[in-house]
């Protein structure tokens, strides 16, 4: 589901008058969450904008648009659950230093592209008057400023962002599956504590698909609720397992079964 809410996001994303079929942008999608749950860091950003260019026939300031509003309202669901766990979670979450920088950096990218968004005429005259290489990096600046096209339709934004919640909720659910699996209950707050920790470590992971910070975060919040050391590490690890299989296999499946040339070539018939 997580995958499907995601795909439903990057079709509101496209500015108007630019469309990518359903099922195309799913396979791009699945595609980019297995690269970004398996390659190294900043792997499933740059697969995305040269998928969304070349496969999705877009072009590059479109798949890069479609990038910065996926960081931005993926920063603001964040941002989120991070203040409603501050204000309901009664213990102490880990990563309090990555929960401030989301605080402060989303709230900053947000105004910057806004900004950008709503005065593309003059920063495109300004673009034109200006020659060398800042003026390149204006003109650039303004055709994915152009293709913003979410911050100037407020409802379009709210979409993509009860979207984004609906995926949190989606991994909460999942959570709680394992919990259920395991014959453990913990307060409905806890569930929300490890989804913030194990969100808050994947913005500080460089290691692929988040290898052991991810298990880290969760263990570290299963101690604090009172599991066993042995127990908490048990549901750390089948929880990124329950959480990695659906959101990598599926893209390596697709891409077994049907190439998607990630190279520029023609997706087959």
């Amino acid at each position: 589901m997580i995958l499907v809410f995601a795909t439903a996001q990057w079709l509101l994303f496209l500015p108007d008058g630019v469309s990518v079929a359903r099922s195309k942008m799913f396979k791009i999608m699945a595609i980019v969450s297995t690269v970004a749950n398996s390659g190294p860091a900043g792997g499933g950003a740059a697969v995305g904008v040269h998928l969304l260019a070349t496969q999705g026939g877009v072009g590059h300031s479109v798949g890069l648009s479609v990038l910065l509003l996926d960081q931005l309202v993926e920063g603001l669901v964040k941002m989120a659950i991070v203040l409603l766990a501050i204000v309901v979670v009664p213990i102490g979450v880990e990563y309090k230093a990555v929960s401030a920088v989301i605080i402060i950096g989303v709230p900053t990218l947000f105004f910057f592209l806004t900004v950008i968004a709503h005065r593309t005429p003059a920063l495109e005259s300004l673009s034109e008057r200006t020659t060398g290489f800042l003026g390149w990096i204006l003109r650039k600046i303004n055709r994915v400023a152009v293709n913003l096209e979410a911050l100037r339709r407020p409802k379009k934004l709210s979409i993509t962002f009860a979207l984004g919640l609906l995926q949190k909720l989606v991994a909460a659910l999942a959570i709680m599956c394992v919990l259920i699996a395991f014959g453990i209950v913990i307060p409905w707050w806890g569930i929300l504590a490890v989804l913030v920790a194990v969100n808050l470590s994947t913005v500080v992971s460089i290691t692929p698909a988040n290898l052991g910070v991810f298990e880290g975060a969760a263990f570290l919040v299963y101690i604090t609720l009172g599991i066993s050391s042995e127990t908490a590490m048990a549901l750390a690890i089948v929880q990124h397992a329950a959480y990695l299989i659906p959101l990598a296999g599926i893209g390596w499946a697709i891409s077994s079964v049907r190439a998607l040339n990630i190279n520029g070539g023609k997706s087959g018939p």
